[in-house]
């Protein structure tokens, strides 16, 4: 036995300088970068999901129903690509907002951010535009199903899923 011949209070003096030096345990969300919805955009409490939700959930599947004004580009705009699965959140938090409109008054808008990649939505029209945002959430994984290179790294804009005048865009933080 280790503590042969020491005293009770050396063994709980010991114990408890051990337990000070463990770190609290993580929660599940600790091994996610945060999924913060965009200015006016619901939370994610009030939508019933976390962190780990988006970023474990499935990818959006869906395809184009009418011609669009934009064709997609893959672009970084000079900052760096962020990673797939940090634009894959934001995605399927703007999938589970389904019906809710995700609209532009002015130019752009962000809608989400995790970790390096902000998900928003830009303007092209100049007057008022909205898509659901279920169809904001098509467009963006048309730029991650067409955009991410071999690393697992992606940028790009695209149209919202049926609406030409609303350009969904990925990009880094950084920009």
């Amino acid at each position: 036995m280790i503590f042969h011949g020491a005293s009770i209070s050396a063994i709980v003096l010991c114990a408890l300088a051990t337990l000070s030096s463990v770190s609290a345990v993580p929660t599940p969300d600790d091994d996610y970068p945060e999924v913060v919805p965009g200015p006016g955009m619901p939370s994610l409490a009030s939508l019933g999901l976390t962190s780990k939700d988006l970023y474990e959930g499935a990818g959006v599947t869906g395809k184009r129903d009418l011609l669009t004004r934009f064709d997609r580009i893959c672009y970084d705009n000079g900052c760096g690509r962020v990673p797939r699965g940090d634009a894959q959140a934001c995605i399927n938090y703007l999938r589970n907002l389904g019906t809710q409109r995700c609209g532009l008054s002015g130019e752009n808008v962000v809608m989400c951010s995790a970790g390096v990649a902000i998900v928003g939505g830009s303007n092209i029209t100049g007057r008022p535009v909205s898509s659901y945002c279920s169809d904001v959430a098509i467009g963006g994984q048309n730029i991650i199903n067409a955009c991410t290179d071999g690393n697992g790294l992606v940028a790009g804009a695209d149209a919202a899923n049926g609406n030409g005048d609303l350009i969904v865009w990925i990009e880094h933080t950084g920009c």
